[in-house]
């Protein structure tokens, strides 16, 4: 339980280091440094995380850059049309389904030095619908960032496309 209403909660912490993410998985900068903030990401799969990453704002704008206009402009729209910020991290910001009754789920949080920003969940079928959208440029990009950050992520580890990540921190 966080100590405040904007702190960053427990389940938001890195799992492998057992505390709070201190640095930028990308560049290892140093999170509470980076002015601009920094985006958090876990994915959850039967109550597990199964894998999860930092990224200071200048490396997360960097990684969308390396997205095809095509994919940031069919995650534009679906977020606009589709998804909302008010469930927080316990409802599908797309469907509002709760994360209880989700075998797999994913959260991505906006924070900025010892705080959080805003959280937000999507459910595993949304997830998946949205990594539909996405040009084959754009999930070449998203697989280079995995085998090249992330070390032990499973296997066709699907790209995260909240409209947090689509948001700079």
């Amino acid at each position: 339980m966080p100590d405040s209403a904007t702190d960053i909660p427990r389940e938001l912490h890195s799992e492998y280091e057992e505390r709070p993410f201190q640095t930028c998985t990308r560049c290892g900068e140093m999170l509470c440094e980076i002015a601009e903030g920094y985006q958090l990401f876990k994915l959850y799969r039967r109550g597990e995380a199964i894998y999860e990453y930092a990224l200071c704002h200048p490396c997360h704008a960097g990684l969308l850059r390396e997205f095809s206009a095509e994919s940031r402009q069919r995650l534009a729209e679906f977020h606009g049309q589709r998804m909302t910020l008010n469930f927080g991290p316990v409802r599908c910001a797309v469907c509002g389904h709760d994360r209880a009754d989700d075998e797999e789920f994913s959260i991505t949080a906006a924070c900025q030095g010892t705080s959080l920003v805003h959280a937000l969940m999507v459910c595993g079928p949304c997830r998946r619908g949205m990594h539909d959208l996405l040009s084959k440029h754009t999930r070449e990009v998203w697989d280079r960032f995995v085998n090249d950050n992330l070390a032990g992520a499973p296997e066709g580890t699907m790209t995260p496309v909240s409209p947090l990540e689509l948001v700079p921190a």
